[in-house]
């Protein structure tokens, strides 16, 4: 069992957020340690809205790894950057902002991450609801205020948001649509933790698809996930012997093509949120640029 004695720092904050901020996981894993009634605040049962006081006591009755970051000091973003993050900005309402986030910047901060876009967002104080691969580009949705950020991680829980990936995968993709079902499970191998199919202890993980295009050597591919597991889109391609080109963890080095194509070739394409205050809200990015050489 993990404790935490809430200071001046700490307070004020959502313990879900608190939980990001302490230790080294992501947002949906402290919701569901919440959920999990792994988490107490003062002996009670944490709620998930609960905001955080000086002297509160936190009690984690699981271990979780630190955040480095915590133990130094903040990087300092000068305003050239934050001018450039900012600008990936394509939507922006009282709610949310919504930003195309380049390939090769994490979404959180962790070993190895000298800023990731939770740096840029704190300055406002503003939340991620969900996270991109660092090598993933594409649609990335920031909440504003805790009532958005709750209603987007209902949307999450619920499948009211539909997301739409681009990506280009080895080789000849020959069915022109299916359906991928299998089921997916985090295993540790040696200090890497990798996803690998699972089909009997693994979780429920479904994927759509569609041929867009026929290259020679490669094929593109419109991926919509049905769920939403840690890294589902790149072991589904690598499951069916189509992995997404540059994905050296995945596909090997027979993916390895960096002298055509400098990133992962994966991008979050197109957002859509049903009932988003009233209304349907598309989102959408321009078509992605793999940066064909």
């Amino acid at each position: 069992m993990q404790s935490i004695l809430v200071n001046q720092d700490l307070a004020s904050l959502r313990i879900d957020k608190l939980l990001c901020k302490k230790f080294d996981i992501s947002f949906s894993l402290a919701q569901k340690l919440i959920r999990e009634k792994k988490i107490k605040v003062n002996d009670k049962k944490a709620d998930t809205n609960y905001k955080t006081q000086v002297n509160d006591t936190i009690l984690i009755f699981v271990n979780l790894p630190p955040r480095i970051e915590n133990s130094i000091s903040k990087p300092t973003i000068s305003k050239q950057k934050q001018q450039k993050f900012w600008d990936t900005k394509i939507f922006e309402d009282e709610n949310i902002i919504v930003i195309n986030k380049p390939s090769g910047l994490a979404s959180q901060g962790g070993s190895g991450i000298d800023i990731s876009v939770d740096d840029f967002i704190n300055l406002k104080n503003y939340q991620l609801v969900h996270r991109l691969d660092k090598d993933t580009s594409g649609l990335l949705l920031i909440a504003k205020n805790n009532l958005s950020a709750d209603f987007l991680t209902n949307c999450f829980k619920n499948k009211t948001i539909n997301k739409t990936y681009i990506a280009l995968v080895y080789g000849h993709v020959k069915k022109e649509s299916g359906t991928i079902d299998i089921p997916l499970a985090k295993k540790r191998i040696g200090k890497n933790e990798k996803v690998q199919a699972d089909i009997e202890f693994g979780k429920s993980a479904i994927t759509k698809y569609k041929v867009l295009k026929h290259f020679n050597d490669f094929t593109e591919l419109e991926l919509s996930p049905i769920t939403g597991r840690t890294h589902q889109l790149r072991v589904h391609c690598k499951e069916i012997g189509h992995p997404i080109l540059n994905d050296i963890k995945y596909g090997g080095a027979k993916v390895l093509c960096k002298d055509k194509f400098s990133r992962l070739c994966l991008h979050a394409y197109k957002i859509n949120i049903e009932n988003y205050f009233g209304k349907t809200l598309n989102l959408q990015t321009p078509r992605p640029n793999f940066t064909l050489k």
